[in-house]
């Protein structure tokens, strides 16, 4: 692994303080291509919630909340015409989420 800036490590932990961006980014790593439609995620996140919030909510959430987080790295993409994201993989990322996934992995 690369070395890392302080502002670069920080970016990482920010996405993976929360429940919902560590399912996005399990669900980005195990699809078979490197985008999903905010359809797809919105279904997967409800799928992960036994009690999950509506639709129109969690797709709410992944606008103003989730996606802007994701923006802040480079290796994802939103593109709010087509409401496609698209993930190129992040090295970094996936070595911090790697110890919380053995311990706490969503069925995916």
């Amino acid at each position: 692994m690369g070395e890392y800036t302080t502002e670069e490590i920080n970016q990482r932990f920010a996405l993976l303080d929360q429940y919902e961006r560590r399912c996005i980014i399990y669900f980005l790593q195990e699809t078979e291509t490197d985008h999903v439609s905010i359809s797809d995620l919105v279904s997967h996140l409800q799928r992960q919630d036994p009690t999950p919030d509506e639709r129109d909510k969690l797709a709410i959430a992944l606008h103003h909340s989730h996606l802007p987080k994701f923006g802040t790295i480079d290796t994802f993409n939103f593109d709010s015409r087509s409401e496609i994201v698209r993930y190129d993989g992040d090295e970094l990322l996936e070595a911090l989420l790697e110890p919380i996934s053995e311990t706490h992995s969503p069925s995916i």
